[in-house]
């Protein structure tokens, strides 16, 4: 720029000049002069009388010079309180600190809102913008102000990961345990953000490390996200392991739900239980089962020696009727290998192959039936609709007789003839209920085997 232009300026004004006279663009001079950052023919400008509207503040902090905009406080004794206080909420988003002072200090309401319902300093903390929130909470900006949902400024700053505005919260006075609409805690909020740091921050301004969300704590949360660190972070801070939920879930139960096995594993190690049932009787071996994780089983099973395997929920269903319903045929393996009763009947005295059956899961049909170390499936067994596992396997996949008649061997046939013969299976099974005999249906199957060995069409 010319290094005398604030001269001209001043010679242009003596002699007449228009100091809000307007080019065709309709700037004025001081338009430009804010815009450019030239400080000192603003200065003059200013002094001249010029006419400064909300326009020329956004410009201002737009520039690449907004500390020009201390020059318009400066000079401007007239400006509304509508572009004082955009003003401030612009200062503190570019996190002009030295500007928030002087808006402050020439009287711009402090807890001022915007159109979100947020106050500067509520602002600061969401933004972590922590010279300026030093400066309103300093100048006294009320940071027991909520948002619409209310969260705190303690709140915003934690998830915002900024320790020195939490610091200062505290240091001031604010409930390190207050709660915003949903339940949550700072600390809640430290454990879904993953904001580590703030843990101990909170936990020594004496946060509750079992707090509720609903009956969760912030140790449910951190296990449900999968977040190792914040789980060891909370849990050598003297998290309970087996606080519970609502729906009497532990962080064990939502970790082995979630499929987290580092998680599972950390809970394990300090102490947490794996025995414990939720409101629906399920334990996290259950929840494991489900979700067909095989590593998280094998540890559950160890760290309980076993003890737990035949668990049942309130449908007195086991890890292994589960594992049968889900048609997980591995899990079925590991825990008959494990000594799971394969028999072990339900409330509606299904027994795993039943579960298997009635889902249509032909390979965990196939690794019930064929277990052949210790003892066996039981095919003739009856629930309490009287049908036997064969008969709701021939309902749930009628359409597929090929696949049904290469998962049923010769075998099959053979012990159930033997098995009438002995009187151990009634061959007239079901008939008045118009259901197949097990013994005609595995013929009927084994039929259906030899035809489509010889044939290019299976048998229907």
């Amino acid at each position: 720029r010319p290094p005398d232009s604030f001269s001209l300026a001043k010679m242009l004004l003596k002699n007449g000049a228009s100091v809000d006279g307007k080019d065709e663009r309709g700037q004025t001079a001081l338009s430009y002069a804010i815009s450019q950052g030239f400080e000192n023919t603003a200065k003059v400008l200013l002094e001249a009388g010029a006419s400064v509207d909300s326009k020329m503040t956004e410009r201002a902090f737009n520039s690449d010079h907004p500390f020009i905009f201390k020059i318009l406080l400066e000079y401007c004794k007239d400006l509304s309180s509508n572009i004082m206080e955009s003003a401030l909420f612009k200062a503190v988003q570019k996190n002009l600190h030295s500007i928030v002072a002087a808006l402050v200090d020439r009287g711009t309401d402090i807890n001022a809102y915007n159109e979100m319902q947020y106050t500067p300093l509520l602002m600061a903390c969401e933004t972590g913008k922590a010279e300026s929130a030093e400066v309103l909470i300093e100048k006294g900006a009320n940071f027991r102000i909520k948002t619409l949902a209310s969260d705190t400024a303690l709140h915003l700053a934690v998830q915002a990961g900024a320790a020195s505005i939490t610091n200062l919260l505290l240091c001031k006075g604010m409930e390190a345990n207050v709660t915003n609409q949903v339940g949550e805690t700072p600390l809640h909020v430290a454990a879904l953000h993953n904001k580590g740091a703030l843990v101990s921050i909170l936990v020594n301004a004496g946060a509750k490390i079992n707090a509720d969300k609903q009956s969760k704590s912030p140790l449910h949360l951190a296990s449900e996200r999968g977040d190792n660190t914040m789980v060891e972070l909370l849990l050598n801070a003297n998290a309970d392991p087996n606080a519970q939920d609502r729906e009497k879930k532990t962080p064990l139960h939502t970790a082995a739900m979630r499929g987290h096995l580092n998680i599972v594993k950390v809970l394990l190690a300090k102490k947490g239980r794996s025995g414990v049932k939720d409101m629906d009787g399920c334990t996290p071996m259950h929840y494991a089962t489900i979700k067909g994780n095989a590593e998280i089983v094998k540890i559950l099973l160890t760290s309980g020696k076993n003890k737990n395997i035949d668990d049942r929920n309130i449908w007195r269903k086991t890890a292994l009727h589960i594992a049968a319903e889900y048609g997980h045929s591995d899990l079925i393996n590991l825990l008959l290998s494990q000594g799971a009763a394969i028999n072990a009947l339900d409330s509606s005295k299904d027994t795993p192959l039943h579960c298997a059956c009635k889902a249509g899961h032909l390979n965990a049909v196939n690794s019930l039936v064929n277990w052949s170390q210790g003892e066996k499936a039981n095919l003739q067994a009856a629930n309490s609709l009287k049908k036997t596992p064969l008969q709701h396997l021939s309902v749930s996949t009628r359409v597929q007789n090929a696949e049904m008649s290469e998962l049923i061997p010769l075998q099959l046939v053979s012990d159930l003839t033997a098995g009438c013969q002995k009187g151990l299976i009634m061959p007239s099974l079901a008939i008045q209920s118009r259901m197949p005999t097990p013994f005609l249906l595995a013929l009927q199957l084994e039929v259906g085997w030899v035809s489509r060995s010889n044939s290019s069409h299976s048998y229907n």
